[in-house]
């Protein structure tokens, strides 16, 4: 009779078990609505999907999501606010928008700061880097991963060979005082619009120029009012996503872990995906009449040199530290 008990009390635990789990992939913990300035057409589309779903199959139905492209929920900032305010949703950004809650953060998208992108995940694992990233949590934003984005160059509506080609151009950038210094770096003048309008600006003459990785300039078919690549490589720029803290928080923790692994996992996996884009949608800005223009780059890594000096509120000895982090040397800055 005992052992009759002790059986039955054992299949209902495993029945209830079994039940809670189904209603976790019924109704998942939480719902992510991924906004990106991606657009449809554009291959990281694809790789964020596949991310995604990684993330729901890893956390058996736990987490969910929905797909917004072209920041069809709003722009970077925006979202990123509401991310601090507890809402489930993700965007992908470039440090500079992070950078609004903690200003350091601003450092790693300086000119010609990382030459590998291997670097950009070394950098974000480091001492340093997980301190800003405890800060950002503080700050309400949780960073899910970050990654490499692809080298940025400038496409023009005419012709440059040195820095000093661009004192007339008005290059489209985000309106943050990271993306401003990555111009006045360039030598040009800053136009600050959403990547969303770029197109129009540059049609109606409102920019000349903007800048970006290949293959967001080609799918954003910004070769119908540009015509000349500037081969700057400016940027071995780097992605951040960015979800809620709170959010986070409030998942289970096989959730949390989930994100955590799958999240650093893709700063693995987008490298060589980056890479093939690169060369294909080279080739297929120079297919659509685009020039490709060589520049002297002596001129833009000698006025990088400054760009410390426009940043008064990056805590003193920042930069030294992120700069030794990326080679693995943080400990000599310290």
């Amino acid at each position: 009779m005992k052992k009759r008990l002790i059986a039955t009390i054992l299949a209902l635990l495993m029945v209830l078990s079994m039940t809670a789990w189904a209603s976790a992939d019924e109704e998942p913990a939480v719902t992510l609505k991924f906004n990106t300035v991606q657009t449809s057409s554009d291959p990281k589309v694809e790789w964020y999907t596949d991310w995604l779903d990684e993330m729901k199959e890893a956390s058996n139905g736990l987490i969910d999501y929905e797909m917004y492209v072209s920041e069809a929920l709003g722009g970077s900032a925006d979202v990123l606010e509401m991310a601090t305010m507890g809402q489930p949703v993700v965007q992908d950004c470039d440090f500079s928008y992070i950078a609004a809650y903690v200003p350091d953060f601003a450092i790693a998208m300086s000119p010609y700061l990382f030459s590998e992108p291997e670097q950009i995940k070394t950098f974000w694992k480091s001492d340093v880097g997980q301190e800003l990233s405890a800060e950002l949590e503080e700050a309400g934003l949780h960073l899910l991963s970050v990654h490499y984005f692809g080298t940025r160059n400038v496409i023009c509506d005419t012709k440059v060979t040195d820095r000093d080609g661009f004192a007339n151009v008005k290059i489209r950038c985000a309106a943050t005082p990271m993306w401003n210094e990555v111009v006045r770096v360039l030598g040009g003048n800053a136009v600050n619009t959403a990547w969303s309008e770029t197109y129009q600006a540059l049609s109606q003459g409102v920019a000349n120029a903007a800048e970006s990785p290949m293959g967001l300039l080609y799918s954003s078919k910004l070769y119908e009012p540009c015509k000349y690549l500037i081969r700057t490589e400016h940027l071995v720029a780097a992605t951040c996503v960015v979800m809620s803290q709170a959010v986070y928080e409030s998942l289970p923790e096989e959730a949390q872990k989930v994100l955590d692994e799958v999240g650093t996992s893709f700063s693995d996996t987008v490298i060589p995906l980056q890479k093939a884009v690169e060369e294909e949608y080279e080739q297929k800005l120079i297919d659509e009449g685009v020039e490709m223009v060589e520049i002297d780059k002596e001129a833009f890594l000698e006025e990088a040199k400054n760009t410390p000096d426009y940043f008064p509120e990056w805590t003193e000895g920042m930069y030294e530290r992120v700069v030794a982090s990326i080679s693995g040397d943080e400990a000599a800055a310290e």
